[in-house]
Order: C-alpha cells, then sequence, then structure tokens
C-alpha cells in the first residue's frame, strides 16, 4: 500500500487531493500554493543560469535543493524544457539564451521577429485539420528557432518528435523526486495557444493590422488549428501522466485587444480547445497575462468547476472573484513588484487578504501573478511560502498559526 505524503503534519488531505478540489470550486482543508520559481532557483543559489538552463541534471539539482531551503508548497510547476529546440515548439517565439546568445548569468529573453507572413493564415485554413498544429509548427520553426534552421520540414517534424520524446522521459524522471516528497505536479503540457501564437509571430504591429484589417481570416486560422492543439495537448499530457494542460494566453488580454475582439475573434478557438480537454478529462489552465477584467463575462462559457484560470498583476483580482470565482478556480497573485521591493509584513498581510477574500469558501491557488522575480527578497518568499500555514486552513480561519 502506497504510503500518504502530506505537506503538512496538520493536512487533512494530500496535494493531489487538494488541486482537485479547488478545481471543482470546493473548500479543500487548505489553500494550496504553487510557485512559477524557474529563474529565481539559480540566482537564489548562487549558481551558473547557464549552466542551469542548459543542463537538465544541473536544473534538478538546483530546484530540488531550492525547495529544501525555501520549501514546503504543494504544487511542483514544471516548466524547464529538455531543449531549445522543444521550448521553441511549443512557445514559438525566438529565445535567447545564456551562454548562447546573452552573457552566462543572463536570464533568457525573447527577441520578438516577425516570421509568419500575412499569407500563411489561408495556408493555415486550407490545410487538412488531423494533426496540422505539428505541420504548422514544422513550417514556422526554421523560421526563428536557430536549431532548426536548414532542417526542412520534414527533418523539422522528425526532430520535433525526438525532442518531444526525450522531454517525457526526462520530465517523468524529474516529477519522481517532487511526487516522493507529497507534491502534484502542475503541468502535463505547456503550449502557446494559437490565436497568441499569429500575435507573437506577425509581431504586435503586423498583428494588430491583421485582426482590423482581415479579422474573420485571424479567427479562422486560429481555429483551423484548434481541435488539433487540443488533440495533442491531450496526447503529451497522458504520456506525461498529468492530467493538466496549461495554455499560454499572453496576447489575448485587454492589454492587447478589445473585449469585442476576444469575443469573436479570440474565444472561439479557445473555447473549442477548453471543451476538447474537458471531454478528454484534463484540467485546463489558462495563464492569462495582461488585464482580463472585461472579458471574465465571456470565459463564463466555458465549463464550470473544469478550469483554472491563473491571474498576473493587471487584472485585479479581487473583483475576478465576483466575477467568475463562483465557475472558475482562480490562481494568483502576488506581484512581483511585492516580492522584489515591499517588506515581509507588506506580503505577508497581502497573501493574508488573498487567503481571506479570493480563497472564500475555496477555488483558489496562491501563487506569484507570473513568474517569481529574480530580484525577489528571501524573507518575502518566506512570507508567502508560510502564508498558506499560518492563515489558509479552511477550519481554522479565525486563529492565526504561528510559524518557527
Amino acid at each position: 500500500m502506497n504510503k500518504i505524503i502530506k505537506i503538512y503534519e496538520e493536512d487533512s488531505m494530500t496535494a493531489e487531493e487538494r488541486l482537485a478540489s479547488v478545481v471543482r470550486l470546493e473548500q479543500p482543508d487548505r489553500v494550496p500554493l504553487s510557485l512559477f520559481i524557474y529563474h529565481y532557483a539559480p540566482v537564489f543559489l548562487k549558481s551558473s543560469m547557464r549552466n542551469y538552463i542548459n543542463d537538465t541534471s544541473e536544473y534538478m539539482r538546483v530546484s530540488r535543493q531550492l525547495y529544501e531551503e525555501l520549501g514546503p508548497w504543494d504544487i511542483y510547476y514544471n516548466t524547464n524544457p529538455y531543449s531549445r529546440f522543444i521550448y521553441s515548439t511549443l512557445l514559438m517565439m525566438r529565445l535567447l539564451y545564456p551562454g548562447k546568445e546573452l552573457d552566462e548569468d543572463k536570464v533568457p529573453l525573447i527577441d520578438e521577429i516577425q516570421y509568419m507572413n500575412e499569407d500563411d493564415y489561408d495556408w493555415v485554413i486550407k490545410m487538412p485539420r488531423l494533426f496540422n498544429i505539428a505541420f504548422f509548427r514544422a513550417r514556422m520553426l526554421p523560421r526563428f528557432c536557430r536549431e532548426a534552421e536548414g532542417l526542412g520540414f520534414i527533418r523539422t517534424i522528425l526532430r520535433m518528435w525526438n525532442h518531444a520524446v526525450r522531454q517525457i522521459l526526462y520530465s517523468r524522471k524529474d516529477m519522481q523526486w517532487w511526487k516522493e516528497r507529497g507534491l502534484v505536479v502542475q503541468i502535463g503540457m505547456n503550449p502557446e495557444m494559437p490565436f497568441d501564437t499569429f500575435s507573437m509571430a506577425r509581431d504586435v504591429i503586423h498583428f494588430s493590422m491583421d485582426i482590423m484589417r482581415n479579422p474573420l481570416k485571424v479567427r479562422d486560422a486560429a481555429l483551423s488549428l484548434s481541435e488539433s492543439f487540443a488533440d495533442e495537448a491531450i496526447i503529451i499530457s497522458r504520456l506525461m501522466g498529468v492530467p493538466r494542460v496549461q495554455c499560454f494566453c499572453h496576447r489575448t488580454s485587454n492589454s492587447f485587444i478589445s473585449p469585442k475582439q476576444f469575443e469573436e475573434l479570440a474565444f472561439p478557438s479557445m473555447e473549442i480547445i477548453v471543451n476538447r480537454l474537458v471531454k478528454a478529462g484534463i484540467t485546463p489552465i489558462l495563464h492569462c497575462d495582461g488585464d482580463w477584467l472585461k472579458n471574465l463575462k465571456v470565459m463564463r462559457r466555458l465549463p464550470a468547476g473544469k478550469c483554472i484560470i491563473q491571474l498576473d498583476g493587471l487584472t485585479d483580482i479581487f473583483k475576478a472573484k465576483e466575477e467568475i470565482g463562483d465557475h472558475m478556480c482562480i490562481f494568483g497573485d502576488v506581484p512581483a513588484s511585492m516580492l522584489a521591493a515591499s517588506s515581509p509584513q507588506a506580503v505577508d498581510e497581502y497573501c493574508h487578504r488573498l487567503i481571506e477574500e479570493v480563497g472564500r469558501g475555496g477555488g483558489f491557488i496562491l501563487g506569484a501573478g507570473c513568474e517569481i522575480p529574480t530580484n525577489a527578497k528571501e524573507e518575502n518568499m518566506r512570507a508567502m511560502i508560510r502564508s498558506v500555514y499560518r492563515y489558509g486552513y479552511y477550519s481554522l480561519k479565525k486563529t492565526e498559526r504561528s510559524v518557527a
């Protein structure tokens, strides 16, 4: 019989049970905590960013040491790619890496270039829809990914699947360590939504022109990719053994497009993808950068009690609780600026407020708005991590637990 591992002795649920409970909008024993802590780890431990990013064994060593020094938390926010090639395949943007294009201790950067042409929309729409997302990736990768330059279409396809298999094998090995410590793994696949990929691929200026001049073409191209996008995500997440898919929606917010454009152009493909994932028993995690407040009414059309929406500091998370908290699990939102510049007392108080207000009744995961900033103060990180123990137990809402 497998031993049941708890994060804290006082817990009455495992981390897996706790996450499942909040997705269903139920009240768990305690508010769970997930940290997008990718680039912070080597900075905190004064390790080489170059080695950490490029060497999977070094990533595992550093991330595990960070957990042992700062933990515990409930959810392993797994984002490390096996290679820059596979990272570029899922998040289709040119990446600059330390020790390659950047100095050895620099954080990886995105170099936004226009690599998709206007007539590529027509090509996408006309393609047969069976696994057309793979053909789209293979056509685009040599245009922006240095590891795909000169490969050609067939060799790019073969490399995509070779690196996908390597990613799955590496990730399953990495995940085992975290599971042995009682954590639940957050992500089975981590792709960028088609509409958002178009925005990155065309660059923000040309894409803005596209949705003004040819809005239906953009919508139809995203729709054309949506079913195979979901099917690819289902296959990969099942091979990973993690029934959750994190979809990046970083160019679909009101920071980039109007609520009307969201509803008419972006939401149709999002709805197909989410419904297809949910039907397959997969939990969609919508990573929503930017201001989403005016989009939330439309997002109530997505299945209730089946999705997670992760918000950053640009969406008022307290208003989001009122708008969609009875329909979708909310994930967030300690701002990066607070972790970097505020006091531990301020972080503690803000986390307490999040737990009491956004966590009211359940359906809440505490975390940062997006990634933990590399200049986050250690004492602020400790304040956030300990807040779920101090304030997060629903049976003890009126009592603050002391933390040694």
